[in-house]
């Protein structure tokens, strides 16, 4: 059972309450098809500054990975002339619009239908529609921005809302005059098995966790009502520049993460407000943190051939485990997955990039600089009884006993040099690589059976093969490998490391050059949070001088606050680059030692450690301040 996901849904049975459905009257209708809604398609009739919109609620038969996969039934919303639709039709008009829409509830519950309403700073106030009845409402439509709305027949809150989230849909407001580039809408939904009785039960259960535990529901999450490897599939030309806009609209957060590419987050909104942010101020990144109800647009320029990826880096939320029609290779965490998904299901997006010259040739590989060989190998027993899986360094063709190490070894390399890294497989089971922020071709990429172009696809890497990797790192910064395989073992047990990309002719000092990777020690959900491998790391840095700290996330799926502190109080530091990339100059002011880091991110910081002796405490808490570990840091 994933943390993460439980625990919002023990918040669900603390505040719950929930109507109780109409009686059978007798044989229920058919239900009516859902489609998956892309979001290209505005809703409504516009014609002279005012759109005309009717809404229906109703319940459907839903095929959220694909017309061979699984029928679920559930709510959503349709046009009344036209199909239900997961998510709820896309809403979209200018700036200075006047909005008419009427909602018909077709359910068999009372529902509650927010945001729709004027974006202007204003309370909007929900529409309570009953049972078999409709409501109407009118608006203008606001400021321009990324918003939407949602409906629930729970009573719960946008964030809380577990079983009906497939009642929600964006709402855009373009600039007036039609200015808006054009763009993308997606929208992120979830499912579950839970029903309204057994959200009952935990509402009124003496041990919820327990009884959670034992209902053992399933789950997904999707993208546009799609779940990977049914998800749609986009389409662009090499030099293209990109517009997403990305509205989370489930209970649990997101670090959504791209790969291949540096992206930047131009605004940011809650779904009431939407703040456009300023060229100087935006952030470049390959990962950025959507809390739930949370909206980002953001745009990227397609610099580069061939099929990549977009998705949550929680593992659980990609794992094979999520798809619904699961198969025992589903399961086993590392199948080939031959039928394309490779190894995911869940929240993913494919991208391809399509060269028009040379659409399917591989470019041809720079003479390596320098090259590294690197051995994945396993050590038994090192959690309680499991097997530790990770990296060591090879110098002789050979498995090195006792020499695998957690993290890997930190790989530094030279901006601007061609790198060749070959992968050597000496475990038992297959594995894939993928060196999340560099920026490279798609074939190295590593997700096997997806990265590449045409048939040139990466290969999985089967035990006793190999694979090279070429890159020549554009950029310094900080960068992690680690297994793309999304199970609970290879990746809480060990499959990572650090990337650092020093300028040229620049040298990697670890007394003053720290990185600090935050795992987790072994698979399974008590598995505790560590630091580069240990449970209780003892630092030593000097005092008088500045360092540079590294701090990176890769934990299956943890959301974590890091901070420095002297005694009771943070320390202070400076940030230098997220992801890889520096930090806008407003952002690089020192400032208290305190960093939210999600998986995937990572982030690097200058501190001045002051002359004479003393003692500092490197912590990890969860987001709601619980206690995961600590490292001290002696400075002498």
């Amino acid at each position: 059972m994933h943390r993460r996901y439980s625990a919002a849904l023990l918040a669900i049975s603390a505040a719950l309450v929930l109507p109780a459905p109409a009686a059978a009257t007798g044989a229920a209708d058919p239900l009516d098809p859902i489609v998956a809604n892309d979001n290209r398609k505005p809703a409504g009739t516009l014609s002279d500054g005012r759109l005309v919109l009717h809404l229906r609620a109703a319940r459907g038969e839903w095929k959220p990975e694909g017309e061979q996969g699984l029928v679920l039934t559930t709510e959503s919303f349709g046009e009344l002339a036209g199909p239900l639709q997961v998510p709820a039709p896309l809403l979209r008009v200018q700036e200075g619009t006047e909005v008419a829409a009427t909602v018909r509830n077709d359910l068999d519950l009372p529902l509650r239908v927010s945001g729709l309403c004027a974006r202007d700073g204003s309370t909007c106030a929900p529409l309570d529609v009953p049972a078999s009845e409709e409501r109407q409402v009118r608006f203008l439509a606001g400021r321009p921005g990324t918003y939407y709305y949602w409906a629930t027949t729970t009573g719960m809150p946008l964030a809380l809302r577990a079983v009906d989230t497939q009642l929600s849909g964006a709402f855009v407001v373009d600039p007036a005059g039609d200015a808006a580039p054009p763009d993308r809408v997606l929208v992120i939904t979830e499912w579950t098995s839970l029903s309204r009785s057994q959200l009952r039960e935990l509402a009124a259960a003496a041990d919820v966790g327990a009884l959670f535990r034992q209902m053992n529901p399933r789950f997904t999450f999707l993208i546009n009502g799609l779940a990977w490897p049914a998800a749609e599939r986009l389409t662009y030309r090499l030099g293209d520049d990109i517009r997403w806009r990305v509205l989370n609209l489930t209970t649990q957060s997101h670090p959504m993460h791209l790969h291949g590419f540096f992206f930047d987050v131009t605004s940011l909104g809650n779904g009431a407000q939407d703040r456009t942010i300023d060229t100087a101020s935006r952030q470049h990144v390959v990962t950025h943190l959507l809390p739930p109800g949370g909206t980002m647009a953001m745009s990227w320029t397609a610099e580069r051939p061939g099929n990549w990826l977009f998705h949550c880096h929680i593992a659980e939320h990609i794992a094979p485990e999520r798809r619904l029609a699961a198969t025992e290779s589903d399961h086993s965490g590392h199948g080939t997955h031959v039928d394309g998904s490779a190894g995911m299901a869940g929240m993913a997006l494919g991208i391809t990039i399509v060269d028009q010259a040379r659409p399917t040739v591989p470019s041809a590989p720079r003479p390596a600089a320098r090259s590294v060989t690197v051995l994945m190998q396993s050590e038994p027993n090192r959690f309680d009884g499991k097997p530790a899986y990770g990296f060591a360094l090879d110098t002789d063709g050979e498995s090195l006993p006792g020499a695998l190490s957690i993290p890997g070894p930190t790989l530094t390399v030279q901006r601007g040099e061609p790198v060749e890294i070959t992968l050597v497989n000496r475990l038992q089971e297959p594995t894939a690589i993928h060196w999340h922020g560099i920026e490279l071709e798609s074939y190295y990429d590593g997700v096997h059976g997806w990265s590449g172009a045409g048939s040139r696809l990466t290969p999985i890497i089967e035990p006793g093969e190999r694979f090279t990797v070429r890159f020549t790192p554009p950029r310094t910064g900080t960068f992690i490998y680690h297994t793309h395989l999304h199970d609970d073992h290879q990746l809480a047990s060990g499959m990572y490391g650090a990337v650092v990309v020093l300028d040229p002719g620049e040298t990697f000092d670890p007394a003053t050059d720290h990185v600090i990777v935050i795992g987790r020690g072994g698979p399974g959900i008590d598995a505790p949070v560590v630091l580069n491998g240990d449970p209780s790391l003892l630092l030593s840095w000097k005092a008088g001088v500045r360092h540079r700290v590294r701090l990176i996330n890769i934990t299956p799926g943890d959301i974590l606050v890091a901070s420095l502190s002297a005694a009771d109080s943070p320390a202070t530091w400076r940030p230098l680059s997220k992801d890889g990339a520096p930090v806008p100059p407003s952002q690089g002011g020192a400032r208290p030692a305190v960093q939210t880091i999600a998986v995937g991110e990572t982030y690097d910081f200058e501190y001045d450690a002051p002359p004479g002796r003393q003692s500092l405490w490197l912590e990890v808490r969860s987001t709601a301040g619980r206690w995961m570990t600590q490292s001290r840091v002696v400075v002498r």
